[in-house]
């Protein structure tokens, strides 16, 4: 245990270092691990194992932390490309001459590298808004937000994405919609869903139908059909074709309404969900 203490007082050293390199910090990090990895044989003699892995998990946790206090106000090209595996806001800079913008990333579901650009769980966020609002984002990124579409266009148009939905209903049943391929059009093409990969997962393929379709708010109706006004007549912006299956960011309800918050997969029915999460990845 005298051990593990010392690598944590040596963690807190570090900690301090703010001159230190990116690199010289990763390599310092890493010299703590090995240090660890030697070292455990060693301490589980003491025969408290049961310590030794509560004391190792809160290191890896510290390293974290460590990570996540040299990094943050850095800039990254995305949330895969960030050194650390505590999630929550970064900068990130798409294109070398492109201005930096803050994004949460969620840096341990489904191995990390995440950029989350939806996020309803309480209700306390009015997502039913017009095209402005939509395309720059809104909410607070700690809490309920939409992203922005100008943003998700430039994150996608330049390099591969995959897509990842999860979803909870109010009685807590979980489930997620993962597709392998997502990227958004420009505003003059009004943000269309230009590419939606393959479908896996347990929530069904409710998007498949918004392949190619345009991005719908209640006060810019984009959507192909000509009798309804998607967007307006289901409360909720989206990529509608003829309205749609997904209707996420429509009114939070605990009540089986057209116009809820829902994924008709899920439970194939207009029950609103209680939970959304909507996030991309960069590809290799």
């Amino acid at each position: 245990e005298s051990k593990l203490l010392k690598i944590e007082h040596d963690i807190e050293e570090h900690r301090s270092k703010q001159e230190l390199s990116h690199k010289e910090m990763i390599a310092a990090i890493q010299k703590l691990e090995r240090q660890v990895a030697a070292n455990l044989s060693e301490v589980t003699m003491d025969g408290n194992q049961q310590n030794v892995h509560a004391s190792l998990h809160e290191l890896d946790r510290d390293i974290g932390r460590v990570l996540y206090n040299q990094y943050y106000g850095s800039t990254f090209s995305s949330c895969k490309n960030v050194p650390s595996n505590v999630s929550g806001t970064y900068l990130i800079r798409v294109k070398n001459d492109s201005d930096p913008f803050k994004v949460y990333c969620e840096q341990e579901a489904f191995g990390g590298g995440w950029i989350v650009f939806q996020y309803r769980y309480d209700g306390s966020l009015d997502f039913y808004r017009g095209w402005d609002e939509f395309r720059d984002g809104f909410g607070d990124l700690n809490k309920e937000f939409w992203l922005g579409l100008e943003k998700m266009h430039q994150i996608t148009s330049g390099r591969k994405h995959e897509l990842m939905v999860e979803l909870k209903d109010f009685s807590g049943n979980y489930k997620y919609a993962r597709y392998n391929a997502f990227e958004i059009g420009t505003e003059s093409a009004k943000y269309n869903l230009k590419v939606l990969g393959n479908y896996t997962g347990t929530a069904g393929n409710a998007m498949y139908f918004d392949k190619g379709s345009k991005f719908s708010t209640k006060d810019q109706n984009n959507d192909a059909d000509s009798t309804t006004h998607c967007a307006l007549h289901q409360e909720g912006a989206w990529w509608h074709w003829y309205c749609t299956r997904a209707n996420l960011n429509g009114r939070y309800m605990n009540a089986e309404h057209y116009k809820s918050m829902r994924w008709n997969y899920f439970a194939h029915n207009n029950q609103g969900l209680s939970y959304s999460r909507m996030m991309i990845r960069e590809l290799e």
